[in-house]
């Protein structure tokens, strides 16, 4: 496979052609990471979540070890208070649920933006470039072997308005044998690849 052309014309074309899709998923990339962080600034009230709920089981924790300390009661007291700090707990959980969603969604966004910048880079850009390689490399081959090959292949893949350019039956002359419509035929498809006859 051969994945630039000979010519410059068409070399500096395919190298643009690459550059911008190089360019368009680089884009697309650094808007997904920005997507990802807008969407994770929304766990704001999660984090805010966990750190009430810490603070709410810390605080209970305290006062119940202070409650023991009180005579008579104590024992009773510091049950309770240890049993409220379990709404702490429900706090950090349900903050750590928040956290796990919108993680979940920010990193849905940035997949779907990168799924999107994909589509026209393997649907248009990549296909025609593997067809080029290819047809560019056989043409190669073909070209080291004469120009019988490659004149048939310009019968059979070019259009007939660049077929006329050479005569008014260039299928006729290469089944003739005519070597002078028949280089011309090997020379128009090579120039098509933008690829040199030698």
């Amino acid at each position: 496979m051969r994945f630039y052309a000979e010519r410059p014309g068409r070399m500096a074309v395919q190298l643009l052609s690459d550059l911008a899709a190089i360019t368009w998923l680089a884009a697309f990339a650094w808007l997904a990471g920005q997507a990802r962080s807008a969407v994770l600034e929304l766990g704001a009230p999660g984090h805010r979540m966990v750190e009430a709920g810490g603070g709410l089981r810390s605080t209970f924790a305290d006062a119940a070890s202070t409650a023991s300390g009180v005579p008579f009661v104590g024992d009773d007291l510091a049950g309770a208070l240890q049993r409220g700090g379990s709404s702490g707990d429900v706090l950090v959980d349900a903050g750590a649920r928040v956290l796990e969603a919108v993680d979940l969604a920010a990193t849905s966004a940035a997949v779907v933006i990168v799924a999107l910048a994909l589509v026209p880079v393997l649907a248009v850009w990549l296909p025609r470039r593997i067809r080029y390689a290819r047809a560019a490399g056989q043409a190669v081959a073909m070209r080291a072997q004469g120009p019988d090959l490659l004149a048939l292949r310009a019968l059979a893949e070019l259009p007939p308005r660049r077929l006329a350019r050479i005569g008014t039956e260039p299928a006729a002359a290469w089944r003739a044998g005519d070597a002078e419509v028949i280089a011309q035929l090997a020379e128009l498809r090579l120039a098509s690849l933008g690829l040199r006859v030698s």
